[in-house]
């Protein structure tokens, strides 16, 4: 089985310091560190380096830096042709910054990823076609997601609904899709229940196949359509860096999917994933291999 994930392509600009700065306040970073990002290109390769069959679809721009990343991808074994270069818009960057404890503060210049339009998604019907699974999140236009959802039912893929950064305008009936990833604050925000036990039950209304709901380092908590709620304990590390790890989370979660593991099964191996992540600097270059994975013990 086939994963396409539609999404952002962004340039991470990190800092890391000992804590984060007041408003106002100047503070001196430890070090810093380039490297490749954003939420679709991030979940794209932890789906490939976890074994799945994984095309991208997304935009860029006519610069550098845009170029750079096409050829990141090649390398890392992602086929980059299905990319978009805009004219009008620089690649997307983000600027971060890292505490000590691992917690991090984003601000995101979405640049070419706001390019990524309807009549794109349209040209990758066919490879769209051929895929069994979607993954998408929001860091690109809200009417190209909602569209990619609607080709995505109309050809009868298992579509993965991952949205974040939330956005005030989001709403579970206009992107209809199978599974919901969420964190602790979107699973509050979206259902206006704190405690995330108490938020799953929300969604029920929803008719969705399954709600996944992970809360950093504490158990991740999922229900299967009216079924009983579970929950699943990560494995305890020393986080380092927690930029990332969400997209580690969803891209495993659907490779995993993809290769026939229950939805137990393969929330259990993408929350080792995810966990083995953040005791690593950066997004992607923190992702884990398959046989890392496979070999890491609980």
């Amino acid at each position: 089985m086939s994963v396409i994930v539609i999404g952002s392509l962004i340039i991470d600009n990190t800092i890391y310091v000992q804590k984060l700065p007041e408003r106002g306040e100047t503070t001196f970073a430890k070090s810093s560190l380039i490297s490749y990002g954003g939420k679709g290109a991030n979940q794209a390769l932890a789906a490939h380096v976890a074994g799945g069959k994984v095309n991208l679809i997304g935009c860029v721009g006519s610069d550098s830096e845009g170029d750079r990343y096409k050829r990141h991808l090649e390398q890392m074994g992602i086929d980059s042709s299905f990319l978009i270069t805009s004219q009008n818009h620089e690649t997307g960057s983000a600027f971060i910054t890292v505490e000590d404890s691992g917690e991090n503060s984003i601000v995101v210049n979405s640049g070419a990823n706001q390019n990524l339009k309807r009549n794109h998604i349209e040209k990758s019907i066919n490879l769209i076609k051929a895929s069994e699974i979607m993954l998408l999140q929001q860091e690109v236009p809200k009417e190209t997601v909602q569209y990619a959802c609607e080709i995505g039912n109309k050809y009868g893929l298992t579509i993965i609904m991952n949205p974040s950064p939330l956005k005030p305008c989001f709403d579970v009936n206009n992107f209809p899709s199978n599974i919901l990833i969420l964190n602790k604050v979107e699973a509050e925000q979206l259902s206006g229940e704190k405690d995330p036990l108490k938020s799953i039950d929300v969604f029920d209304k929803f008719e969705l196949e399954s709600v996944i709901i992970t809360q950093g380092d504490g158990p991740i908590i999922f229900k299967n359509s009216s079924g009983p709620i579970k929950q699943f304990q990560p494995p305890k590390v020393q986080a380092i860096d927690t930029v990332g790890a969400g997209d580690t989370f969803a891209g495993t979660f659907a490779t995993a999917l993809s290769n026939k593991k229950s939805i137990s099964d393969s929330i259990r191996y993408a929350g080792i994933a995810a966990s083995i992540s953040v005791t690593k600097p950066g997004a992607q270059g923190a992702i884990p291999t398959k046989e890392e994975i496979e070999s890491f013990v609980i």
